[in-house]
């Protein structure tokens, strides 16, 4: 069948488009994924569900809109949902080309999930049917693991028929150097593979499963890489006629472990680029062979070195998957990093093809050893075209092809005198904004081959400048901004649908486009400033830029916590609290948990007042003021032990903290309520309330006597009574040693003067009984002295 045949048989297949958006959008790794539909160069995307070591696949539509994508365990919907009986299938997080999705011919809404098991395990290749009309048009999986080879390497390519219309689905087993392939047709995938055995047995050592297979983009050759010891890459014929594979050469990678990994294939497939990872040197590299010529010698003999990177011990930055774009370049995995490489010129020998380190910022993401897996047929030759501005030209260059005899382009804008072109790389001034299908016809030595395209001109965008972004400070006058907020304003009436916004850290980054900002930012200074770039969805050659200025706000700034204390022998009267702001001259709003609206509040009860203050941008501050009741104690107490050995104990009783002082209101306070040996005599006993309600006080007494007395008229000790208060004494009966009675006191008496019917007593010891109105009695003795 002639291309040119194939291209109008594309009119009435579905999926058709796939040769030109199938790939545009790629999810791998942690979170990871890349969006072509966006302009030349991918841009990073955050919302995939993936988080895998290695193998995976998605798929899109013919308009570049995601349709779902696999880890080869798990299969998420367009809307990153795990599809209702979406999970089990029996690829593996840790094989190379866990998985690979097919769609079947002639169909718009069946697809194969084709999934390998890891270093040559029992589940082998198998493959799983999803239908696309279930689950509200989101999908789900109608057969699951079905068996077709086990044990099977960890690899996996597909190739289109040379009916261009049929999929050859292309394994290797384990044990053996047998290739299997499967033939998907409309009708189904046949349950007996091709098989043809070519290039070396792999049995034994389990690393050998490991490393990827790819085809080239014309269908022409299969190149497989062996990894493990003596690890080699094998390139074969393919014939996509009857799936049938030849040896064509043997490429030894002169590693100490692991080897081979990454292969991809030049989008003119006339260059073959293979991964090499050396665990014992800490060494990753590209290596590029010219497979033009396909002689084993003549290969061998172009190999060149690309790049080389040494990693570290945590493998950080090894040089894993390779995988070639829609955009004809080819982007390089970077195990454990935020980043992808990317070759630009991949057709081009050597040092030529312009290899790139850290080319894609994917950050906060990240790339681990794998990168998603496609059919290489959707990513073939075609022609590429620039600049999509309504007014300026159009910039269209031919593919990389052989022995052309003749060109005719035709630009689908039949309003335009100049429609047709048979110029190599012409240049057209669409007539007007608009969608257009684009030909080109080519004329070999040998065949006829058509291309077509659908591209839409747009008119030029506008960067319409936004207001400043202002953000409350986290912390060190920083704070994470969410560029995406901005994007209505910097496209105002522009569809989104048609033009994409990206922002930069300056105006050359935004000009050309490089280095564009992740959100959420998180700024560097304050205030700094941006810069946005508007730009058709569908190229980045026509565009506008603005600039803003992200600006940190701090928080309002108020007083810590505190706690104050309300007396409640004041209520109802009441306290005053305030907000606490540190800065006056900020103008403030304020909201109190009890309702108010003021910087200050009245209060008379206790409880815990929490106020928040914005400012002008919307920042808060919090503080909370504690109020706890306290109030003026109110006093009794206890007289301890015996006369002569008395203590106090004061019982005080309210809502305060308090403290005592004997005798003294400005003296020292004790936190104890007891004060031990208390001298007989009347006493005040002072209260104080530590949290600043008052101090109240009470008098008491202590009863005692004196060990001795001297009646000799020198007005000191001339009487012999008891001391403090006497109020509760009946009386007070006076004895000689001998029991005999000489005299009672009474509580109004000044005590015994030491005579007995006016005769001195001698100076000797003599007995008392006390007897209280209550009726307690107490005895002692005391000592006479002249």
């Amino acid at each position: 069948m002639t291309k040119l045949f194939y291209f109008l048989l594309l009119l009435f297949i579905p999926f058709s488009g796939f040769a030109q958006s199938a790939a545009g959008i790629w999810y791998f790794g942690k979170n990871a994924g890349i969006n072509f539909n966006t302009g030349s160069n991918p841009v990073s995307i955050n919302d995939g569900e993936i988080d895998t070591n290695e193998g995976c696949a998605t798929l899109c539509d013919t308009n570049g809109n995601l349709l779902f994508y696999t880890d080869g365990i798990r299969v998420w919907n367009k809307n990153h949902l795990v599809m209702p009986n979406g999970t089990g299938l029996q690829g593996d997080p840790s094989s190379t080309q866990s998985a690979i999705i097919v769609p079947q011919p002639n169909s718009s809404s069946l697809f194969y999930v084709f999934t390998v098991d890891e270093l040559g395990k029992i589940n082998g290749l198998k493959y799983s049917i999803i239908d696309l009309t279930l689950d509200s048009g989101l999908g789900d999986i109608t057969s699951k693991n079905v068996a077709l080879t086990s044990p099977a390497l960890e690899k996996i390519t597909v190739v289109q028929h040379a009916n261009n219309i049929d999929y050859w689905v292309v394994g290797h087993k384990y044990g053996n150097n047998q290739y299997v392939s499967y033939l998907l047709s409309s009708a189904g995938l046949s349950n007996t593979p091709v098989i043809s055995a070519a290039g070396i047995s792999i049995t034994g050592d389990t690393q050998r499963t490991l490393g990827y297979m790819k085809s080239s983009p014309n269908g022409q050759f299969i190149a497989t890489a062996h990894a493990g010891t003596g690890s080699i890459v094998q390139l074969l014929n393919f014939n996509n006629t009857t799936g049938q594979l030849s040896l064509v050469a043997t490429m030894p990678v002169n590693s100490n472990s692991l080897g081979a990994y990454g292969l991809e294939f030049s989008s003119n497939s006339k260059l073959l680029y293979i991964t090499r990872i050396d665990y014992p040197t800490f060494t990753s590299e590209i290596i590029q062979f010219d497979i033009n010529i396909p002689n084993e010698a003549a290969i061998n003999a172009s190999q060149t070195v690309i790049t080389s990177f040494v990693f570290d011990e945590f493998s950080e930055g090894i040089i894993t998957a390779l995988q070639l774009g829609p955009n004809q370049k080819i982007y390089v995995g970077r195990n454990n990093t935020g980043y992808l490489d990317v070759i630009n010129k991949p057709n081009l020998q050597g040092l030529a093809c312009n290899y790139v380190p850290y080319a894609v910022n994917i950050n906060p993401n990240t790339c681990y050893y794998g990168l998603p897996s496609f059919i290489t047929s959707y990513l073939d030759l075609t022609f590429t075209s620039n600049n999509y501005c309504n007014g300026s030209g159009t910039q269209f260059e031919i593919p990389d092809i052989d022995d052309i005899v003749s060109i005719v382009w035709n630009f689908g804008d039949i309003n335009s005198p100049n429609n047709v072109s048979a110029d190599d790389n012409p240049v057209h001034t669409f007539s007007a904004s608009g969608n257009y299908t684009v030909s080109l016809t080519i004329q070999t030595l040998t065949n006829t081959k058509v291309f077509t395209k659908q591209i839409t001109i747009l008119n030029a965008p506008v960067a319409y400048q936004p207001t400043n972004f202002s953000q409350c400070e986290v912390t060190n006058n920083q704070a994470s901004f969410d560029l995406l907020q901005k994007n209505n304003e910097v496209l105002n009436n522009q569809s989104p649908a048609n033009y994409v916004v990206t922002y930069h850290l300056n105006q050359v980054d935004a000009d050309t486009n490089v280095n564009p900002i992740s959100s959420p930012y998180t700024n560097a200074s304050n205030p700094q400033t941006l810069f946005a770039r508007v730009q058709p969805i569908n190229g980045n050659e026509c565009y506008d830029t603005t600039s803003f200025q992200l600006i940190t706000v701090s928080k309002p700034a108020l007083s810590p916590d505190e706690t104050i204390y309300y007396c409640l022998e004041d209520f109802p009267q009441t306290k005053t609290i305030q907000a606490g702001n540190l800065n006056p001259s900020q103008s403030l709003n304020y909201s109190w948990s009890s309702g108010q609206n003021t910087e200050s509040i009245q209060v008379n009860q206790a409880g815990n007042y929490v106020v928040t203050a914005t400012n002008f941008a919307g920042c808060q501050s919090s503080r909370t003021i504690t109020v706890i009741n306290s109030q003026i104690a109110a006093v009794d107490y206890t007289i301890l032990g015996n006369i002569g050995n008395n203590s106090l104990q004061v019982i005080a009783t309210g809502a305060g903290s308090y403290t005592y002082s004997l005798d003294n209101e400005f003296g020292i306070y004790q936190t104890s309520p007891i004060f031990n040996a208390v001298t007989p005599g009347n006493h005040v006993v002072f209260v104080k309330d530590e949290l600043g309600c008052g101090t109240t006080s009470t008098l008491f007494s202590v009863i005692g006597y004196p060990k001795y007395f001297t009646p000799n008229n020198d007005g000191e000790n001339d009487y012999w009574n008891l001391q403090g208060s006497l109020l509760s004494i009946n009386n007070t009966l006076i004895y000689d040693r001998y029991g005999k009675f000489l005299h009672e006191i009474k509580p109004n008496n000044k005590g015994w003067d030491g005579n007995y019917n006016g005769i001195k007593m001698i100076s000797t010891d003599y007995w008392f009984t006390t007897t209280f109105k209550d009726g307690k009695v107490i005895k002692g003795h005391f000592s006479l002295k002249r």
